[in-house]
């Protein structure tokens, strides 16, 4: 039978029960009168079946009506769960009842509340991969906190609330100071637990109209509405809750039972109305957040003008050095090495770069640049490629053939797995003797894993490399680490250098420099000697070697052996 037929006998049913015993009841009344006047029934018994009758009917009335109202129930139910399952919205209703009647042994109700419950499954199953694929389109899956894609719907609800209610916003970016340390050292689960600690604090603030999201890696953003209609007391109620956020993300963080302590720096750009786009104010508070970490560690900076055109020069100075590798527009010069008697003992390679159309770039300019951009890596082999190859012309001039040469190697490099192998490579390709290559290291190259480090410079000491630690005391290293690492020379920095002759806090730091590196059997050189003063006091101190602008600057392969042979300074 079709569901539509069994509806139909399910409303007529009732009907039936209703009108056929009125019907019946009615023809016995009819019959009864008939009777009553051909044979004159008694009064009494006419009374009982009439009173009988009219008992039967209300009863046969009463449940037919109980049926119907029992009927329209259950259709009522169905019809909810229904409009709960047609309507996204709205959260699915309780299907219990539904489940009750899906159980019943038979009855066309029971096939509808199967056919629902089925739905219900499926569309329960649509909603919890739709509210994934909103988890995961709008939300950080680490942090949980909105994403960018996010941001950007809040950023412009905020400025259309700026622009209704002509009041300054601000989106702050938030950036974690040397965050690709903690990675590097400590691995990238260290880093996530960090990550998270972070954005729970972030998500406890309770300032009203602030909202909190994570841009991706160890950048976050915060959006405050409503600070004020005057621009200057908007700009000091963000950079009061920005210095706020700063001693809130400031205090220590725990980590398998290990302290460590984050800096942030932030970049805040201010808004009113829809004068400026989304990716404008992105663009201005990521440039203020790069002034900021240029400044100092936690630093804080609003967005100026002059910082995008710096950041879009910036851009420009990327594409140009990712070129010059292709291009061979850099140079190495160098700069002499001098013993105690100012005789030529070495040298240090120092690249430069010869811009086609800004001429020679300063290193300070464009090696931070290759350091965070990873460049670093590829500049440094070229370097050492190059450097070798001077050792191998030198090695056949008798006037040269005993000078070292110096080349200095970045953290990033030092750190690559094949690092090891790539000296390899290019001292066997030269020719050139390991026993006349000296690696310079930074002390930012001894954080991580000490023993790999120590590993590392074994290997290369076993082909005859030496090492020499720059800009000793200026690092982070600790002086336990210094005793064991298999270093041959520390060089003394030139911040401690320039004002010798006048400093005697330099001159004590000095002093103790050279003791040290005596007592651990290591040659000490000192670079920034520019004058006389300089070379005297370190010398009379036992400096083994100096390296300045007061015995050469650095000055071409072919310049740097005619000065070499030229007498000493101090001689001359």
């Amino acid at each position: 039978m079709k569901p539509t037929q069994s509806l139909l006998k399910m409303f007529l049913l009732p009907i039936l029960m209703v009108v056929l015993p009125a019907l019946f009841l009615m023809a016995i009344a009819m019959e009864a009168r008939v009777t009553q006047s051909l044979n004159n029934v008694d009064n009494v018994v006419q009374l009982t079946a009439l009173l009988l009758g009219i008992g039967m009917m209300g009863g046969l009335i009463g449940a037919a009506f109980f049926f119907v109202w029992r009927s329209n129930k259950r259709l009522m139910i169905i019809g909810d769960a229904i409009l709960s399952l047609a309507e996204r919205q709205q959260t699915l209703s309780d299907f219990q009842a539904i489940e009750q009647m899906s159980r019943q042994r038979s009855g066309s109700l029971t096939r509808v509340a199967i056919a629902l419950m089925t739905f219900r499954d499926a569309e329960k199953q649509r909603r919890e991969a739709e509210c994934k694929v909103h988890q995961l389109a709008y939300f950080d899956t680490l942090t949980q906190l909105p994403n960018w894609q996010l941001m950007r719907e809040h950023l412009q609800h905020s400025l259309d609330k700026s622009q209704q209610t002509g009041t300054y916003g601000a989106l702050i970016y938030l950036d974690v100071d040397d965050f690709n340390r903690i990675n590097d050292s400590c691995g990238h689960p260290m880093g996530d637990n960090l990550l998270k600690q972070i954005a729970e604090r972030l998500s406890g603030l309770t300032a009203e109209g602030a909202t909190i999201g994570r841009l991706g890696g160890d950048e976050f953003m915060v959006i405050i509405d409503g600070l004020a209609s005057d621009q200057l007391k908007a700009a000091e109620k963000a950079e009061a809750f920005a210095e706020q956020l700063q001693r809130m993300l400031s205090r220590c963080y725990w980590v398998e039972d290990k302290k460590h302590f984050l800096s942030v720096s932030m970049g805040i750009a201010l808004f009113n109305g829809l004068q400026e786009s989304i990716d404008r104010l992105f663009q201005y508070s990521n440039a203020a957040v790069h002034l900021a970490k240029l400044t100092s560690p936690s630093g804080l900076q609003f967005y100026d003008p002059a910082v995008q055109a710096e950041l879009e020069a910036r851009t420009e100075l990327e594409f140009d050095l990712r070129m010059a590798i292709e291009r061979q527009e850099f140079v190495l010069v160098y700069q002499s090495q001098v013993d105690g008697l100012g005789r030529a003992i070495g040298a240090e390679a120092l690249i430069r770069w010869e811009h086609p159309r800004n001429g020679f770039v300063s290193p300070g300019t464009f090696i931070p640049l290759a350091e965070e951009t990873g460049l670093v890596v590829p500049i440094g082999n070229w370097v050492l490629e190059t450097a070798c190859e001077q050792l191998v012309i030198w090695a056949n001039d008798e006037n040269t053939e005993h000078l070292t040469l110096a080349v200095n190697v970045s953290a990033k490099q030092f750190q690559q797995p094949d690092f090891v192998d790539t000296v390899c490579g290019v001292l066997t390709k030269s020719g050139a003797s390991a026993h006349r290559l000296k690696l310079e290291l930074t002390e930012s190259t001894m954080i991580g894993k000490i023993d790999d480090i120590i590993a590392r410079m074994l290997q290369l000491k076993a082909l005859g490399v030496s090492f020499s630690l720059d800009d000793f005391g200026t690092g982070y290293s600790s002086l336990q680490y210094l005793k064991r690492l298999p270093l041959d020379q520390i060089k003394i920095d030139q911040s401690f250098v320039r004002n010798l002759h006048k400093d005697t806090d330099d001159k004590a730091i000095v002093q103790t420099i050279i003791a040290m590196g005596r007592s651990l059997g290591l040659q000490v050189i000192a670079e920034g000697v520019e004058n006389h003063e300089h070379w005297r006091y370190l010398n009379e101190h036992q400096c083994h070697a100096f390296q300045g602008y007061y015995f050469c600057k650095p000055v071409s392969a072919t310049e740097m052996v005619q000065r070499s042979l030229s007498p000493p300074p101090m001689l001359a």
